[in-house]
């Protein structure tokens, strides 16, 4: 595992768009985490009522990348890189108006297939 949820602002988006997020988020996520692309899960999350900085009128994003173990701070910041660079290219959102959190948990409390990664 590592999993990224995307919630966006937008009611709706092309199924190029889903497909390319997906794809892409997966990638990243893979590469950025050295685990199997086989275990990594993605989200999208539409519809969102977002107001950032007082501003509701523009698409907005806010991220959530959990993993099983630790996510070093050249890990954090090369993912917040490429995340925020994939929803500006694709979607045209400025950096500004995404969020992104990073979660680290232990390996007992994730489980996966019936059992825990512990």
């Amino acid at each position: 595992m590592p999993f990224l949820k995307i919630s966006l602002s937008h009611s709706e988006l092309p199924e190029e768009s889903c497909q390319r997020l997906k794809r892409e988020g997966s990638a990243i996520l893979a590469e950025e985490t050295g685990k199997s692309i086989d275990f990594v899960m993605v989200a999208l999350d539409f519809s969102n009522c977002f107001c950032f900085g007082g501003d509701s009128s523009l698409p907005t994003a806010y991220l959530e990348v959990k993993n099983v173990g630790s996510l070093a701070p050249s890990v954090t910041a090369a993912l917040s890189g490429r995340l925020c660079e994939l929803l500006e290219d694709e979607l045209s959102m400025s950096a500004r108006r995404i969020y992104l959190e990073f979660q680290e948990s232990e390996r007992h409390l994730w489980g996966w297939n019936g059992k825990t990664f512990a």
